[in-house]
């Protein structure tokens, strides 16, 4: 008897991959020509510095896991559709792109600690994120002059939420100052910190 399972293990291959096929090779294309083109000059700026890249750059490692937290997340993003509209509050229309590049971002962390239900659940998790955390950011890109006007990335949501709620007690000058100070310990941390130098052993 032939035993069929629902679920695959989601670094295998699947028909449906197929699909972001094309996308994934896109990625390694433009990965593999960005970071040799921008090696000068990190190299004359900042030196032995790291690329940070964006967050594509997981989808190869597993390509189901990009179908499967795409797919949760947005159905994430319906769910959290129907609930503001039981609330009466502003309705959020799931976005395709950031479903995908976020949400498919979240699969492949959710499978890689979870396995598939930290796949689904991580990714359905970040749908509901996108949905809500732009509710609470309207009314502070409102008082800026950006009425009805708001932005489903989750960092974007959460900076401007707590840079929005500093504006309250604080004014535009202290808040500059604070994030330039900020800024500059960070990079006077990059040059003044120790590196580890890694310990030569003799073998023998």
């Amino acid at each position: 008897m032939v035993r069929t399972t629902l679920f695959t293990p989601l670094s295998r291959p699947l028909p449906s991959r197929r699909v972001s096929l094309s996308f994934l090779q896109g990625v390694r294309l433009i990965l593999a020509e960005i970071v040799p083109a921008f090696t000068g000059f990190s190299e004359k700026l900042v030196p032995e510095a790291r690329p940070a890249l964006d967050c594509p750059i997981v989808f190869p490692y597993a390509p189901n896991a990009v179908l499967v937290g795409f797919i949760s997340s947005f159905v994430g993003g319906l769910v959290g559709l129907f609930v503001l509209g039981q609330l009466h509050w502003v309705l959020i229309l799931p976005g395709v792109v950031p479903h995908f590049f976020c949400g498919a971002t979240a699969g492949v962390f959710g499978n890689a600690t979870g396995g598939k239900r930290g796949a689904i659940c991580g990714a359905f998790a970040h749908g509901l994120l996108i949905t809500f955390l732009p509710v609470a950011l309207l009314p502070v890109l409102g008082q800026i002059g950006l009425t009805n006007t708001t932005f489903s990335d989750t960092d974007f949501g959460v900076t401007g939420i707590l840079l929005g709620n500093m504006a309250h007690f604080m004014d535009k000058g202290t808040i500059t100052m604070i994030i330039t100070g900020i800024f500059g310990l960070l990079v006077i941390y990059n040059f003044t910190a120790k590196k580890k130098v890694p310990v030569e052993t003799n073998a023998g």
